[in-house]
């Protein structure tokens, strides 16, 4: 098991409002002027389990406001896309590592965990993969040189993966990915195995979407966990991403979902949360009704994750740190703001009412 780390840390900078209209640095006031709160006192420091972020290193700039919230909000780290096949290993005998050791190394200086995200996917994949025409034999060992040279690289700094990212279809059967095609269901078992080789300490989890609202899915991945822990295979997680919205799902289909997984006796991580307002991409305003039914949605969900056995909080991760780094706009194509900070890195109604639970 790697070492847990500390509910606290130093060092961190507590000033986190923008006031380059005024020709001062990012880090010289400690509160958001007209702001519902302000963001002196850390989020993680809140709570008893890890709370964390995805992180770009290509936003990182010393000084700017996303550095300093993701510095001192966070104690935990997620690659939004810096650990996936395409960035990390874009050649059959190359790998990337520059940008996700820059991210290692901001996680190392701020005393954050590291969560590693993904080993395996069906996107994000180079071309020489999607396009690689060997036998089965030599797909299996594709996958295993991956795996085991990137966990290898960050042994000692990634304290746990995401082996498999989203291996599951809607009505419970296996997607059919690039690497079912070419190796079977196996694929996943073999996933876990190679990655428990290459780093025995790091703790691992498979990771996917709308286990919340999809029963069907729901069951379908928590039975293959448990058949995979039966046969022994290394799986000590289950990540829930919760892309939610404050519409969808119900408070009730939550509690369900997040009883449901508890069961299994697996650390559960709420791996890649927002909250969507606007999901029927109407034209909408991030007005204070709204907002609050955001900061609503949110509290609910972090207080179904506080009822957790502590053995069991992996932890809590925000998918981006403020509102214009979020996915859905570029993804979706569609006005939202999802987050716990707005375009302008002010704390939302979402995270004051987090703040001060």
């Amino acid at each position: 098991m790697p070492p847990v780390l500390p509910s606290s840390r130093s060092g961190f900078r507590p000033c986190l409002v923008l006031l380059a209209c005024l020709g001062l640095p990012f880090s010289a006031c400690r509160k958001a002027p007209g702001g519902p709160c302000d963001t002196r006192a850390s989020l993680y420091g809140q709570y008893p389990f890890p709370v964390g972020v995805a992180l770009r290193t290509n936003k990182l700039y010393p000084g700017s406001p996303y550095q300093e919230l993701a510095a001192g909000q966070f104690n935990s780290v997620t690659p939004e896309y810096e650990f996936k096949p395409d960035a990390l290993h874009p050649a059959p005998a190359a790998y990337e590592w520059a940008a996700a050791d820059a991210l290692a190394d901001f996680c190392r200086q701020h005393n954050q965990r590291l969560h590693g995200h993904t080993l395996i996917w069906h996107q994000a994949l180079p071309r020489w993969i999607t396009e690689f025409a060997g036998s089965q034999a030599e797909w299996d060992a594709l996958l295993k040189d991956h795996i085991q040279t990137v966990c290898r690289h960050f042994r000692g700094q990634v304290s746990s993966w995401d082996v498999v990212n989203e291996a599951f279809e809607a009505d419970g059967t296996l997607r059919s990915t690039i690497w079912l095609r070419h190796l079977g269901s196996g694929y996943l078992e073999k996933a876990f195995r190679y990655a428990h080789e290459a780093d025995p300490d790091a703790l691992l989890f498979y990771n996917d979407y709308d286990l919340e609202s999809n029963p069907v899915k729901r069951r379908a991945v928590l039975s293959w966990l448990q058949a995979m822990r039966q046969r022994g295979v290394p799986v000590h997680g289950l990540g829930l991403q919760l892309h939610i919205s404050i519409r969808h799902p119900e408070n009730s289909q939550l509690t369900e979902a997040v009883q449901a997984a508890r069961q299994t006796g697996l650390r559960l991580h709420f791996s890649e949360v927002d909250v969507a307002i606007n999901p029927l991409n109407q034209a909408v305003e991030p007005t204070p009704e709204l907002l609050q039914r955001q900061a609503d949605k949110l509290r609910f969900l972090v207080g179904l994750y506080q009822q957790l056995p502590r053995a069991q909080q992996h932890g809590i991760t925000f998918w981006g740190v403020a509102d214009p780094d979020s996915w859905i706009r570029s993804y979706f194509h569609r006005a939202d703001y999802p987050l716990l900070f707005d375009d302008n890195y002010q704390p939302k109604p979402a995270y004051c009412t987090l703040v001060r639970p």
